[in-house]
């Protein structure tokens, strides 16, 4: 239930800015419209709460300028269904309306996915979900950097190094093999960086046999990438290849644009005389390289200048792939078809934060067309691993933590530690005499990966520890799932399916209490697009429904309709939202 909602229903004074309250179920303030009628706001609030008369409110009284309400919560259940109605019915905020382009992931095509990568991820679809609740119109794209160095890396290892395309290895891990090897290579053979800038200059010059080798290698590993990824039900409309628009001259396009409309020009500066560069905050930001050559900023910024409409040009599409609910994927390609997308109001863009001041000076350009907060960067830390966890994976460090670098092959591939969570699930169980089947084990692996990272801030870097992440008593995924199973075993168990003349007392109230503001707590997460606030209260429930279960009797109790009630409401609301943090939840654990 919505606070404004229980607002009107309770019927109280238009002022009150209603919150929750450790000394009632609600409170609120009197000081400030006190002060602006000239009165004590301690004697306000005695008179605010003598005039509340509402059949929802058991008590109201007044402490220290603050009006506290006590709700009775069998009429709000009776009169409408507090606790049996768990519906997500979305809300209006400042999503709303709007046609959004949201980008994530954005993984280079050379290798497998890691779990840094997943928390890009993650915190995308949580995005997409987000604006759909919000009733925003939402495009969903995964910009694929294939004209870059790693992916020159790759094609070294094929065309220079005897590596065989076809292999009986998941494609994308098997990149990640060939990716460091040729790292290790170059410190031995100097002559490899030669040819790594040869095939660099080939996909700048569009050469025909390089390209022919790069499409072939970016399509294996895409459709790679994306089983794992529509295995976790990421969903996308839309994969945008790099090559498509250097190639297609949209780069140019964007960069003449630039220049002619001044936000661009060739640079006199000592440093980057002969660049193309585009002045930000009194700094240059160099564009374009003295020989005519883009960095990865123009490339960002032709493809952001597309999403917003600010060039003529468009880009064609056919159909690639599809996802997990079998909507089509489709990629950009000359031979597809205009899909006539819509033109946006906002995009927004999920990068690491280590790319913070190169999608500053983007958001900088592109609103310069677009208008302010049209162009919004969300930026997050990186994730690692513990050293007990890499220590059980077979890593040996030194550090507290380890970070990801593909590069030197430190690497925790996201399929590989998805398997490895599985099989210490199914051990886990094993040892408490139950049987856990592959597939359930690897729907909670899944889940414990993605509830460990979604529940952490944005700004807080991810440090996993497997250790943590399948705690049955911790904050874990694990929990949740377990607090759940609980309750669904005991609804099972129940005969008794009629949950009306229903009354609460004392011990049914404070989990109701909890309980009774979940659509708020979404609403929250949402609006602020933060899942850690829907990971905190999933926790906060599992911890309360726990200890309600274990203080109370719920089955053969004479409260029995009323606690099976609360017990299914628990149930209801911890499968709605861990739904949409993107977790399955297993009906026994």
């Amino acid at each position: 239930m919505k606070l404004h909602d229980l607002k009107k229903m309770l019927d109280l004074p238009e002022w009150a800015h209603v919150s929750y309250s450790s000394f009632s179920d609600l409170s609120f303030s009197c000081f400030e419209i006190a002060k602006k009628q000239g009165k004590n706001a301690k004697e306000f609030a005695e008179q605010a709460a003598d005039n509340l008369h509402s059949k929802y409110i058991k008590k109201a009284s007044a402490l220290n300028g603050y009006v506290n309400i006590d709700l009775d919560f069998s009429e709000l259940e009776k009169d409408h269904g507090l606790l049996s109605r768990v519906e997500i019915a979305g809300m209006d905020n400042r999503f709303s309306n709007k046609v959004i382009r949201l980008e994530h992931t954005s993984v280079n095509p050379n290798k497998g996915l890691h779990i840094g990568h997943m928390r890009n991820s993650y915190i995308g679809e949580f995005i997409r979900k987000s604006l759909i609740y919000s009733r925003a119109r939402v495009t969903t794209s995964n910009f694929i950097e294939d004209t870059g160095a790693q992916v020159a890396d790759i094609i070294v290892g094929f065309k220079y190094l005897g590596k065989e395309i076809e292999t009986e290895e998941k494609f994308d891990l098997y990149c990640s093999k060939i990716y460091k090897e040729i790292n290790e290579d170059y410190a031995k053979d100097n002559s490899l960086l030669e040819k790594r800038k040869q095939v660099l200059l080939d996909i700048e010059n569009n050469d025909e046999q390089t390209m022919e080798l790069l499409r072939k290698i970016v399509d294996k590993v895409l459709i790679s990438q994306l089983s794992t990824l529509t295995g976790e039900r990421i969903k996308y409309d839309l994969l945008d290849l790099e090559r498509y628009i250097l190639g297609e001259g949209i780069v140019k396009a964007a960069m003449d644009k630039l220049t002619r409309e001044g936000v661009a020009a060739i640079s006199e500066s000592e440093k980057n005389n002969g660049c193309l560069v585009s002045v930000i905050d009194g700094s240059e930001v160099t564009l374009s390289r003295s020989d005519g050559t883009s960095l990865y900023i123009a490339k960002d910024i032709a493809y952001a200048m597309i999403k917003h409409n600010i060039l003529s040009e468009r880009i064609k599409y056919k159909k690639f792939s599809q996802n997990f609910d079998g909507s089509d994927i489709l990629i950009s390609n000359p031979e597809g078809r205009d899909y006539n997308l819509p033109e946006i109001d906002i995009s927004f863009t999920l990068t690491d934060s280590a790319q913070n001041a190169e999608q500053y000076a983007v958001k900088s350009i592109i609103e310069r067309f677009s208008g302010k907060d049209s162009y919004n960067h969300y930026g997050y830390e990186p994730v690692a691993i513990s050293k007990e966890t890499a220590s059980y994976l077979g890593i040996k460090t030194e550090d507290k933590f380890m970070r990801m670098s593909g590069r030197k092959g430190i690497t925790v591939e996201f399929d590989s530690l998805l398997q490895v969570i599985k099989n210490r699930i199914i051990e886990e169980s094993a040892k408490n005499g139950k049987k856990m089947g592959d597939n359930d084990a690897l729907k909670l692996a899944s889940s414990v990966v993605r509830y460990y990272i979604l529940k952490f801030s944005p700004s807080k870097m991810v440090v996993f520890d497997i250790n943590d992440a399948t705690s049955l008593k911790g904050d874990s995924a694990v929990y949740i799932n377990y607090s759940y199973s609980r309750a669904k075993s005991v609804l099972d168990k129940a005969a008794n399916s009629d949950y009306t003349n229903i009354e609460f007392d004392d011990a049914e109230n404070s989990i109701i209490r909890e309980l009774l503001f979940w659509e708020e707590i979404l609403d929250d997460a949402v609006v602020n697009l933060k899942s850690s606030v829907i990971c905190d209260y999933l926790h906060k429930i599992a911890d309360t429904f726990n200890s309600f279960y274990e203080k109370n009797r719920i089955i053969g109790d004479q409260k029995e309709n009323s606690r099976l009630l609360i017990t299914k409401a628990f149930k209801d609301i911890t499968e709605k939202l861990s739904d949409f943090v993107g977790m399955e939840l297993l009906e026994k654990i």
